[in-house]
């Protein structure tokens, strides 16, 4: 990454792109110092080992990676253990992923549309030649598809800033379709609260979505615990049934 930094200062700039990179230089040289806190804390004593191992499993392996430690995500990927955090709000979208073995600690930040798109490129690119390690395939529908029964998760489900509703079908989707609406003050910041989604079945509890123009789908995973609550578990959050 240095040699190309060098490189690129080399190339004749107007004013204008010289002020935008200098900015970006600036953005750069941060995010290595806190890569670097990142690492020193991924390698330091028992309190921090504690913070990556395992706390809770996910009901969606999909999404972000396959448990949770105190604070980290954990992943498994290519039979390594890696530990991350992700984070979103209107607009923005922030990726991190450590691989403490390899002294590799890897941030995405971004703005705009399609952010997980630009993610699984980033990565897999960057992992596999900075480690060896390669990222798991983003799922997908399968092959071949799945019937599957919509009817035992048809209902609403609702926690504070959205309800979520699984249809049978709508005037736009003529299958299952989930319904999102957003609620609360957020509902005030964006054009239209309001989305539907298509849905794909994978089996009996998952099923996938995908927004227009993405190329990654999106999983939506139905579970209940262990004292029959059931839930929606979308977009790296879990809605209970009401």
């Amino acid at each position: 990454m240095a040699e190309r930094q060098r490189a690129y200062e080399q190339i004749p700039q107007d004013p204008a792109e010289g002020q935008l990179y200098g900015q970006f230089a600036q953005q750069w040289a941060a995010y290595q110092i806190i890569a670097d806190h990142v690492l020193a804390l991924a390698r330091a004593g028992e309190s921090t080992e504690a913070m990556t191992k395992l706390e809770a499993d996910l009901p969606d392996k999909y999404s972000l990676g396959d448990s949770w430690g105190i604070g980290w995500i954990r992943f498994g990927w290519d039979g390594h253990r890696l530990v991350g955090h992700d984070g979103n709000t209107i607009g923005q979208a922030a990726f991190l992923r450590v691989l403490p073995e390899a002294g590799l600690a890897v941030t995405l930040l971004t703005n705009g549309g399609h952010a997980r798109d630009m993610y699984y490129e980033l990565y897999r690119e960057i992992f596999a030649e900075l480690a060896g390690v390669g990222l798991p395939a983003a799922i997908e529908p399968p092959a071949d598809p799945v019937e599957a029964d919509i009817t035992p998760h048809l209902g609403t489900y609702e926690r504070a800033g959205v309800v979520m509703e699984v249809l049978a079908g709508t005037e736009k989707h003529a299958g299952p379709t989930l319904r999102t609406t957003v609620t609360g003050p957020i509902a005030e910041m964006v054009p239209d609260p309001v989305d539907e989604y298509a849905m794909t079945p994978v089996g009996p509890d998952l099923w996938l979505v995908r927004e227009p123009g993405t190329q990654t789908w999106a999983p939506v995973t139905f579970y209940a615990l262990p004292t029959g609550e059931k839930y929606l578990h979308f977009g790296v959050r879990a809605t209970p049934k009401v």
